[in-house]
């Protein structure tokens, strides 16, 4: 590789002048020379260089900040100057800069008198600025400004497409604090083109407690740990990893003794960051994570007595399985994928009325949750969704109205979940439109948010706004008709057939339409737009569908995805470990979409069943999985946990099994929005965005669970401490100590410890009666830390 310096340059004299020259002739150098920075080329006043609008003009604007959201990028503008926001817009931005309407202080360009323009003047606080200095007069910047409009103030013909950016280095592993590196940045353009865009690039650090970056591209270290630098020009964008070991140590592990390939990913990372795992969880810990984190069920106390006496090696590997196998893992899972499916009885209209709502949703529910029963490979699960058929060809309507009404008769209702495909998701009056249903279907089955490129540029992505104009046009040929109100519901539910909202398909003329800049497709005239699309989604190098599913299923596990947060799959969110999901995306194809593959290797893996109590090196590791993240229970879980808590022995089996009445399966269509759910974090599914799920602790938690009638209730109407209430009042011999054991084992899911149960047998001595100090010792356990956190 080539580089012209500084020293060439006194060397080559006017033979270099040439070169330039010709390189902005679009002929001369070479695709393996890279051309000098435009801080060296327009260092001096007069150059026979000439800056391009794309390459030079736009992204020092940005690069300034002119072109910000704070600044003339803002939708407003400023001073009666705006700019297209992130700067993708050149015939926007290039009239904006022309235009020659006066002001009191003058025009912005002037091809006359070229250092007289605003757009000179004002940065250089020539004249008063709100903006303050953006650069020095005489600075290489005023130059290329200056040169660019003495030589005529070119616009952009037509854009050039810039392949990458190049980053050296390309990974910074620092030793110690205030440390420094430089950083080169080389854009790489479809005609050959190669030139240091260093002083043209605008950087960003994802953590500025481990990093920190100046505009000169100088990355100083900080804390340690590890995060990445991100790198924005003209439409690139590229992040470089960063670390700072968090402890000296550098060990030699085998990587050879991990069977499962998760742990080998995790484990070469953990070596670079200096970072020991922590060791293995107990039995009673991972029983306890793995049915919240699977099922979203505590275990029972027999169920924990009889895990802690099984002496087989594998018994975590037979407990995983039987655990995929219980509908309570299908109710759970079928709870997540409402989530990021946007699953909510208000999505159907007020007109329509909430008992309406609830009836869609829990058809939608109870569909999903019968394909994850019976494990349907995850792109057949989405197929359903997404291809989905209201009438079918050879339905009439009128036999179409009599199949839906069937579905919410009281009387012998029909099973809405062995229906073929789920239409639900396309008749929400929450995606009438193009663009409503292209933000529904990113976020929902690619992961990815495209809220921005539906107004400009995205500003961590490659995505304008014409690729998200072109990716809604997939939807246009998707429209619902009809709707039904709360009248005709109920007469369906008392057995008369009514009319349903359809489903209208089809293209209505031939197009084609790119795929994000994943490639483009056409579609034929009459034909269903979503075929294209659900066959993108299922190529093995789709950028986003199964890296996306993998990642959520992986949060669900660890509390934090490898992209994080899930939602967010952009160059500028890069994965904390890139080579991990690279595997389990991989091997999730491979399997043939299998969700329980996916589980199964997850909760295998040592890497899930590490405990949560930290070592002297990972004591603040986030996302590198060195050890388990206590992090507070799912609203759901947690409201199903105080009823099991609470049940009599005989009933805990049916609080447990019958999804009908848990939160964290059928009821959850209900409880969406009630008091104890918004407090614990529980989404209404109104956002396109995974964020809208809270599982972080608040101090208003705690006063709910020490004061709110709820908890008091159960507590007061508890069946197993009238069980034990009826005992004691016939005073039957009971086993005061294997009660108070089970109090912890219903809990806390563990047996307590010796100084626990003295404490706990010392305070009922000082109540009126037994069943009152085992009141007092629940409420006491529900307010553990140990009992809110999944540890």
């Amino acid at each position: 590789m080539i580089e012209i310096t500084q020293s060439r340059r006194t060397t080559l004299g006017l033979l270099f002048i040439l070169a330039v020259v010709i390189c902005f002739s679009g002929t001369g150098i070479s695709a393996a020379e890279i051309m000098e920075p435009a801080a060296s080329r327009f260092q001096q006043r007069h150059t026979a260089a000439i800056p391009d609008f794309q390459k030079h003009v736009v992204p020092l604007l940005g690069q300034l900040g002119c072109n910000s959201a704070k600044c003339h990028g803002s939708f407003q503008g400023q001073g009666d100057f705006r700019l297209s926001l992130f700067g993708f817009d050149f015939t926007a931005d290039h009239t904006a800069l022309t235009d020659q309407a006066s002001s009191e202080t003058g025009s912005r360009l002037k091809i006359d008198a070229p250092a007289d323009s605003l757009i000179l003047l004002k940065p250089t606080e020539q004249i008063d600025h709100d903006g303050g200095t953006r650069f020095a007069k005489n600075s290489w910047e005023h130059h290329l400004l200056l040169r660019w409009i003495e030589t005529g103030a070119q616009n952009t013909t037509k854009p050039q497409t810039l392949v990458r950016l190049d980053v050296e280095p390309a990974e910074i592993v620092f030793a110690a604090a205030q440390e420094t590196v430089s950083l080169k940045v080389t854009a790489v353009w479809s005609d050959g083109q190669r030139e240091d865009v260093t002083c043209l690039s605008r950087f960003r650090t994802n953590n500025d407690a481990v990093v920190q970056i100046r505009d000169d591209a100088t990355v100083i270290a900080k804390e340690r740990g590890d995060t990445h630098i991100v790198i924005f020009y003209d439409n690139g964008v590229a992040a470089v990893p960063v670390m700072r070991p968090y402890s000296d140590l550098r060990t030699t592990v085998d990587l050879q003794q991990y069977t499962n390939p998760i742990d080998q990913f995790v484990a070469e990372k953990l070596v670079n960051l200096g970072l020991v795992p922590s060791t293995t969880c107990s039995d009673t810990e991972f029983l306890r994570r793995v049915s919240i984190d699977m099922t979203g069920t505590l275990p029972t106390p027999t169920e924990i007595q009889a895990f802690r006496a099984d002496s087989g090696d594998d018994k975590r590997q037979r407990k995983i399985n039987q655990l995929l196998k219980r509908p309570a893992y299908a109710g759970w899972w079928a709870n997540k994928l409402c989530d990021f499916t946007g699953c909510s009885p208000m999505a159907f209209g007020e007109q329509t009325g909430l008992e309406v709502g609830h009836a869609y949703a829990t058809q939608w529910y109870d569909w999903i949750y019968l394909r994850l029963k019976n494990n349907l490979p995850y792109d057949q699960l989405v197929e359903g969704i997404v291809l989905a058929q209201s009438r079918s060809a050879d339905q009439t309507s009128s036999q179409y109205a009599a199949e839906m009404s069937s579905y919410v008769r009281r009387e012998s209702p029909a099973d809405f979940s062995q229906r073929k495909t789920m239409p639900h998701y396309w008749t929400r009056n929450t995606v009438n439109e193009n663009t409503e249903k292209a933000l529904s279907f990113a976020h929902s089955f690619l992961g990815i948010q495209l809220q921005c490129a539906e107004c400009h540029k995205h500003p961590f992505d490659k995505w304008t706004q014409r690729d998200f104009n072109d990716f809604s046009q997939f939807f246009a040929g998707i429209q619902s008709r009809g709707r039904i109100g709360f009248p005709q519901f109920a007469a369906a539910q008392r057995g008369l057939v009514v009319g349903w909202p359809e489903l209208l398909i089809g293209n209505e003329e031939e197009q084609t339409l790119g795929l994000l800049r994943s490639g483009d497709v056409a579609i034929a005239e009459g034909t269903d737009p979503r075929q294209p699309l659900m066959d993108w989604m299922r190529e093995p190098n789709n950028p986003w569908f199964a890296r996306a599913f993998v990642n959520r299923v992986w949060a669900g596990y660890f509390h934090v995805g490898i992209v994080d947060p899930p939602d967010e799959f952009t160059p500028a969110n890069p994965p904390s470990n890139p080579r991990l999901l690279d595997w389990l995306a991989k091997g999730f194809i491979e399997s043939g979409f299998d969700m329980h593959w996916l589980h199964r290797q997850i909760t295998t893996s040592q890497t899930y069943q590490r405990s949560w109590r930290p070592n002297e090196t990972n004591g603040n590791d986030q996302r590198n999985f060195s050890r388990a993240i206590p992090r507070r229970i799912p609203a759901e879980v947690l409201y199903d946990a105080l009823k099991q808590v609470t049940a009599a022995t005989s009933e805990l089996e049916e609080v447990r099994t019958n999804l009908k009445r848990r939160a964290a399966g059928h009821l959850s269509m209900r409880m969406a929005g009630t008091h104890a759910m918004k407090i614990f974090g529980k989404p209404e599914r109104a956002l396109n965005c995974d964020c809208e799920r809270v599982n972080e602790p608040t101090l208003l938690q705690s006063v709910f669970m020490q004061n709110d009638p709820l908890v008091r209730m159960r507590l007061a109407d508890s069946n197993w401490i009238q069980e034990i209430q009826k005992q004691t009042d016939m005073e039957r011999p009971f086993d005061q100590n294997s009660i108070l054991r089970e109090a912890w084992l219903r809990t806390v899911n563990r047996p307590p410890t010796a100084n626990e149960m003295d404490r706990a047998i010392k305070h009922l001595t000082t109540v009126d009666s037994f069943s009152a100090g085992l009141n007092d010792l629940l409420w006491a356990l529900l307010n553990t830390k140990e009992f809110l956190l999944n540890h």
